[in-house]
């Protein structure tokens, strides 16, 4: 299997039904209301309807209140949730779908033991003021690549990457999954589907 290929930050109709047709591995929502991309429950609802099973989808949530989580993962259908906040080991085992667990390379501490994280991949992504993703800087590659070779866990490497870069990323860090939000926009939620397709077909390019 190739590199797991997530598209995030879908934040209309219109634009969730372009990427499905793209076929990408998981399509993301952004569930915090901080978020220029911030999707409302009832939104992640209705346009998780239209993903097909083969594609996986994606909650994005930064430190929410546990109960909210669960209540979309089944309303919603989430088959992945992606924290992005300061979530403890007791808290993503309390999550009642599959986790991913977001690590800021440029941001003290570091998650203190990730072992103790019961989670199915670390997502790699940079921290800049207030926000905790979707900034589109890039985490440093050398950092990425040394975490990737010692993590316990899968690594979805994220943070700057564009339809131009993510091949070089891919073929330098070698994680198991990709992630983007901005790098494929027009506009903060309003997503540039040549790009979001040149990205995919990078991703799938690579041996």
């Amino acid at each position: 299997m190739g590199v797991f290929v997530k598209i995030c930050g879908c934040a209309s109709a219109e634009d969730v039904r372009a990427v499905v047709d793209l076929r990408p591995d998981a399509v993301g929502f952004i569930c915090w209301p901080g978020s220029p991309r911030y999707v409302a429950p009832e939104a992640v609802i209705a346009w998780g309807q239209w993903v097909p099973p083969e594609i996986q989808r994606v909650g994005v949530f930064v430190d929410a209140a546990l109960d909210t989580v669960n209540a979309l993962v089944h309303a919603g259908g989430l088959d992945i949730v992606q924290l992005h906040g300061r979530e403890t080991p007791d808290y993503c085992a309390a999550v009642e779908a599959p986790r991913w667990k977001v690590v800021h390379l440029n941001r003290e501490p570091l998650v203190a033991d990730l072992e103790s994280y019961p989670v199915d991949a670390f997502l790699l992504d940079y921290h800049a003021g207030d926000s905790p993703g979707g900034t589109g800087q890039r985490v440093d590659a050398r950092a990425a690549q040394e975490f990737v070779q010692s993590s316990p866990r899968k690594v979805v490497l994220a943070g700057g990457l564009k339809d131009d870069t993510v091949r070089q990323a891919i073929e330098q860090i070698r994680p198991w999954g990709v992630d983007v939000s901005s790098g494929v926009e027009q506009a903060p939620g309003v997503k540039d589907i040549k790009r979001v397709q040149e990205f995919i077909q990078q991703c799938r390019s690579v041996d």
